[in-house]
């Protein structure tokens, strides 16, 4: 294979493969900064080192959030997205040009933003909420048994993985329990893909569906804010805090508001539970490697540093984009102002420059300063609040481990910046 036939934007690839390791490797040893132009997708600087990606990703004056590419996707899907955000903004009489959510800027605004809610999701923070964590964790780890117990088979997604993470952040925000199940339907159509067709009602298409729950998500999100409203947002609650809080003197506006509260949902409920399905699956394929936390699981050094590596492994972010405000050069090569830039973490992730065997999974790795929550000004907000709830988590699951095989091949939604995980079957040992 030649790096001008490489491809790592086939989303069919993605979804009966996995990752392009392969091909990222090639980029590495020989295009490490390339300039990736493919049909199907808007063309833009590939870079794949992890000191490369490290570096842009830290340059956040030379390399912004803000200027319309946050993310890698197709054309077509780019063109959906915009088009469709800015047909709904515009219905309710906002500025259809409005970032939709913070994650979209860069400083000062971003942190303006940010620092609205970082408070809640320091160390600190989710040391108080250790104890739910734990108890929620082991909550699902007994259901899941249960099921698998009396069953003989379960999901290690819908059964087990996407639970914690959906509960944390719906805690956090102050949402009813009975809302949980619809906020993780709202947060799945998010990405598009067939088996989303199960939520459409009779003589729906999905584009009407998917446009429906979009809707529906914003509409609940307007709700619970109009609760808060009428408790005087006096609740330790995030959409409380949010009503609170202040830019210069001033709230923040409904549209701010929504894309605030709906990018927290989503990130907060995706990423950790790919993370911890991915993990479970490594530590089935590698039985010495789940022997061992089995057998340390009371010394949270160990469990910290396995947490580590299944981040480092699974890479649940795949990408992230850039656009260039001015000129740089990175190693050889000029990168002009107004090009784009893609920033691949899970090719960073395995970079041997940076990892001593990198496609060895090994929960004692160390040093392991891996890039799975990127790197610079917008290093992710919740990085403490998943590394908690995967070490909860994981104490919980991992005795029950051993008690299972996998059954079937992992079914996974074909997307370029979280890679899903949408199934993964076990059957009682």
């Amino acid at each position: 294979m030649r790096v001008d036939e490489a491809i790592i934007h086939d989303l069919d690839r993605y979804r009966t493969e996995g990752y392009p390791w392969a091909e990222w490797d090639l980029f590495r040893d020989e295009a490490p900064i390339y300039w990736y132009e493919r049909e199907g997708i808007k063309p833009f600087w590939s870079i794949t080192r992890y000191a490369d990606v490290r570096r842009v990703s830290g340059d956040n004056e030379s390399f912004a959030n803000g200027e319309g590419r946050l993310r890698l996707d197709l054309a077509e899907r780019d063109n959906r997205f915009w088009d469709g955000y800015r047909e709904r903004m515009s219905e309710r009489g906002w500025d259809p040009e409005e970032p939709p959510d913070f994650i979209y800027t860069d400083r000062p605004v971003h942190w303006d933003m940010r620092r609205l809610v970082a408070p809640e999701f320091t160390p600190k923070a989710m040391r108080t909420r250790e104890e739910s964590l734990t108890l929620h964790a082991q909550k699902y780890a007994d259901q899941f048994w249960e099921k698998v117990a009396t069953k003989g088979t379960a999901d290690l997604v819908e059964d087990l993985a996407v639970k914690l993470p959906l509960a944390t952040i719906c805690e956090m925000m102050g949402a009813s329990p009975e809302d949980w199940e619809q906020v993780h339907a709202w947060t799945a159509v998010m990405f598009d893909d067939p088996s989303l067709m199960r939520f459409a009602e009779k003589g729906e298409s999905k584009k009407e569906m998917r446009r429906r729950m979009f809707v529906e998500f914003e509409d609940w999100i307007f709700e619970q804010i109009a609760e808060r409203r009428s408790t005087d947002c006096s609740g330790p609650d995030l959409i409380s805090i949010l009503l609170r809080s202040e830019i210069e003197g001033e709230p923040l506006t409904p549209q701010q508001l929504l894309g605030y509260i709906r990018v927290l949902i989503a990130a907060g409920n995706e990423t950790t539970r790919n993370a911890a399905t991915g993990g479970m699956i490594v530590l089935l394929e590698n039985p010495g490697e789940l022997k061992f936390l089995l057998n340390h699981l009371d010394e949270s050094a160990v469990i910290d540093a396995g947490v580590e590596e299944i981040l480092r492994w699974t890479s649940p972010v795949i990408q992230f984009a850039r656009v260039c405000t001015r000129d740089t050069q990175i190693n050889d090569q000029v990168i002009k102002a107004g090009d784009h830039v893609g920033i691949w973490h899970a090719s960073a992730n395995r970079d041997n420059r940076q990892f001593d065997e990198p496609y060895r999974f090994d929960v004692q790795r160390t040093p392991n300063d891996h890039l799975a929550f990127g790197h610079g000004a917008h290093f992710c907000l919740g990085t403490h609040l998943a590394r908690w709830e995967l070490r909860s988590f994981f104490r919980a699951v991992i005795p029950l481990l051993p008690q299972v095989s996998l059954d079937g091949h992992l079914e996974r939604v074909g997307h370029l910046h979280v890679g899903p995980i949408q199934r993964q079957m076990v059957v009682k040992a």
